[in-house]
């Protein structure tokens, strides 16, 4: 892609960002208590700059759609579980939908079916991984968190099993550096104020760019 359509595609993101930002806040009533998710125009440059990158690396190919839905919203739940904690099923739902058939339509595109299902194996894959710690750990994980993986699994599986290890792994130890410099700062009540989500999103983008730089 060329200069100008990568910063034409960051200003769609940008675009897109300030659209879902509006919707997200008047759907949530969390939201509305707590007031905004973040300062003006922070998630509208971070979502611009996302897709700008995303553009960069993957170039016009179709799973470029998907992973910019990915970083829209994704950019929108990192906000929403960092400012009330909590993760919506409301939200993640309609997401993981949408990027599902994002991928469904790169696969026909690409005349292709591999990629979607190692996306869909991806997806089983983080869902009992997560599940597993939701149920034997009571506690441990929030429901929104077990759901999310799904969402996060369908998009590092089209990436590769590489993805999907290494975007697991880096969402948790940066929740865990977060944590422990929480801990050394406030005491063992710390644990509290980490959010998870974000740390798993971010893991999954960078898994995901990581992948397309090889």
């Amino acid at each position: 892609m060329t200069a100008v359509s990568i910063a034409g595609w960051g200003l769609v993101g940008l675009v897109l960002a300030f659209v879902l930002r509006i919707a997200v806040q008047r759907s949530s009533p969390l939201l509305a208590e707590s007031g905004r998710m973040a300062p003006p125009v922070v998630l509208e440059a971070a979502t611009g700059v996302l897709f700008s990158t995303l553009a960069w690396r993957i170039g016009s190919e179709p799973a470029l759609f998907a992973y910019s839905w990915l970083a829209a919203a994704g950019v929108q739940l990192a906000a929403i579980d960092f400012k009330a904690r909590t993760l919506p099923t409301k939200l993640i739902w309609p997401t993981g939908i949408l990027l599902a058939l994002l991928f469904g339509l790169a696969a026909v595109l690409q005349h292709d079916a591999y990629p979607l299902i190692r996306s869909a194996a991806g997806m089983l894959a983080l869902l009992t991984f997560y599940g597993a710690l939701y149920f034997l750990r009571p506690g441990g994980l929030g429901g929104g968190d077990f759901r999310l993986s799904g969402l996060l699994g369908l998009a590092m599986g089209w990436a590769g099993w590489t993805a999907v290890l290494t975007g697991t792994l880096l969402g948790w130890l940066a929740a865990a550096i977060a944590l422990l410099v929480l801990r050394i700062g406030r005491g063992s009540d710390a644990s509290h104020d980490i959010p998870l989500g974000p740390f798993l999103i971010t893991g999954t983008l960078v898994a995901v760019l990581a992948s397309s730089m090889s």
